[in-house]
């Protein structure tokens, strides 16, 4: 075979089409009132893609005022301090942005807020974006930018809360008169008695009373005067184990280091438990922990879920095996044609969505239109509430998910099922 001298070799290079050598440019969507985000989640800038702007006008404004699910508070948290660019039509919706940010701050996440709406364009000129802002500001620390955005608002400036906020603004600003008289304008049509009370001591002295939390308002003021802040929430993050609930009950140590993510813990615990003789340990719950600890890690093989189908069908209705087998096939464990025969028949429980829901949820998530369904299933798991969804519509929403291309979500939304299931 002749070979290649160099100059041969380059001639080839340049006798190339020049097409070929082409580099492929897209073409990325300018800014808008949607592309501020806190933190990169991994989900995309696409994450709005052929969502209906009408759609996410009547859901964003409903998340965060009913109580979630820990992992439905987690999905919302994760779409909506995404950067991405806004569903088509929405991008200069001022009134969307501040919902999205309302939002945000309802489910205790004051920085994705203000990093959702800071850098949008005009905020003085728009009194829901320039509360968001002022309120995430105040959270945070920053009261010299929640006295300045109040200062600039151009609408709604005798609202009470800009009063309360000025009367804020102007002590701290060494003008108690001012202030008094901010105050006064503020009660003149309704009077807030907690900032009044808080305000009051910081003007005058005198016993502020307890510290008050509900707002970015009373937050200020209440670490101004020094007050103790509330005790954490509870369930915000997964339980880590102690070393007593180790020894003394490793079956429910395994599931929470599986909640909390530390599946090589529970992996160990599990063999220790096979091992070992431990009382009062069945062998259904070894299935369900293997079934927590496959959602957990994204693989489900086929024997955990012939394992939790024989206790199904041995168990009947009410074994927590029938859910947990709907689970794991939500997240595309296989089941071979006599599993689907047996499945068929088994009583999976009702379902509280009604068809035209179910018919969206699927049509979005087939089209892989992740920010339209994960919109679906939040507004789905605000109507079942804290409580969550029944096992039939849990396994609709993490199959959705998981075909739209929000696998994180959906293995997080059965793992919480799971973990209820090992709790009965």
């Amino acid at each position: 075979m002749r070979k290649l001298t160099l100059l041969s070799l380059c001639a080839c290079l340049i006798a190339l089409p020049v097409a070929a050598q082409e580099v492929e440019m897209t073409t990325l969507a300018p800014p808008d009132n949607f592309s501020g985000g806190a933190r990169d989640n991994g989900i995309g800038p696409d994450l709005w893609r052929g969502t209906s702007a009408d759609m996410a006008r009547r859901i964003i404004p409903l998340i965060g005022q009913k109580p979630l699910t820990p992992a439905g508070r987690r999905l919302a948290l994760r779409v909506l301090s995404t950067g991405a660019n806004a569903p088509e039509g929405a991008g200069d919706d001022l009134a969307l942005a501040a919902a999205r940010g309302q939002a945000l701050l309802l489910l205790g996440d004051p920085a994705a807020a203000n990093a959702s709406v800071e850098r949008i364009p005009g905020l003085a000129a728009n009194q829901a974006l320039a509360g968001v802002a002022a309120e995430t500001a105040l959270l945070t620390g920053d009261d010299a930018r929640a006295c300045a955005i109040g200062n600039a608002l151009t609408e709604g400036r005798g609202d009470r809360y800009w009063l309360q906020l000025r009367a804020f603004c102007q002590i701290e600003a060494g003008e108690p008169d001012a202030a008094r008289l901010s105050l006064t304008l503020a009660n003149e049509t309704s009077t807030d008695r907690t900032v009044t009370r808080l305000m009051t001591a910081l003007m005058v002295g005198g016993d502020p009373g307890e510290g008050a939390y509900d707002s970015g308002l009373q937050v200020a003021l209440s670490r101004r005067l020094g007050l103790p802040p509330p005790p954490a929430k509870s369930g915000q993050d997964p339980e880590v184990p102690s070393p007593e609930l180790l020894a003394t009950d490793p079956l429910k140590a395994a599931r929470l280091f599986v909640q909390a993510g530390d599946l090589d813990q529970a992996v160990i615990i599990r063999q220790a438990l096979v091992l070992g003789e431990t009382s009062g340990l069945q062998a259904l719950d070894l299935d369900l922990l293997d079934a927590l600890i496959a959602a957990a890690s994204g693989q489900a093989p086929a024997s955990v879920q012939d394992a939790l189908m024989v206790r199904a069908v041995n168990g009947g209705a009410r074994s927590p095996a029938v859910p947990a087998a709907l689970y794991l096939s939500a997240l595309g464990a296989p089941m071979d044609g006599e599993a689907r025969n047996a499945f068929s028949r088994m009583d999976v429980g009702k379902s509280a969505i009604t068809p035209a829901q179910r018919m969206s949820l699927d049509l979005a998530a087939e089209a892989g239109l992740k920010g339209e369904t994960a919109l679906l299933v939040l507004s789905l798991l605000t109507e079942a509430g804290a409580s969550g969804p029944t096992p039939a519509d849990r396994a609709a929403f993490i199959r959705a998910l998981r075909r739209a291309g929000l696998e994180e979500d959906a293995r997080a939304l059965a793992v919480e099922g799971l973990m209820a299931l090992s709790a009965r």
